[in-house]
């Protein structure tokens, strides 16, 4: 469902639907409409789980991500550089 709705949201009159939306409630209805008529048939409450689901994903970071905020760098299966930087 959410490669499904991935696939929605690459539809740029979708996309811009959806950003202009004043309330999340719209924009997963519109969401569930535009699937409706792709043929798709989930409900606006499993549009609202994966979209919240995406949204946490997004949010995730990796762990060289979370590396490269706490000023270190990483190489393969040990650090780089023998020096650490600590941000206070």
């Amino acid at each position: 469902m959410i490669e499904n709705i991935k696939e929605l949201l690459q539809n740029t009159q979708l996309q811009q639907q959806v950003k202009e939306a004043d309330s999340l409630a719209k924009a997963i209805k519109l969401i569930a409409t535009a699937g409706a008529q792709k043929g798709y048939s989930f409900t606006q409450e499993k549009v609202a789980q994966a979209v919240s689901k995406l949204m946490l994903e997004e949010r995730e970071l990796s762990e060289t991500d979370l590396l490269a905020v706490a000023g270190a760098a990483r190489c393969g299966e040990t650090m780089c550089g023998g020096t650490s930087v600590v941000i206070l």
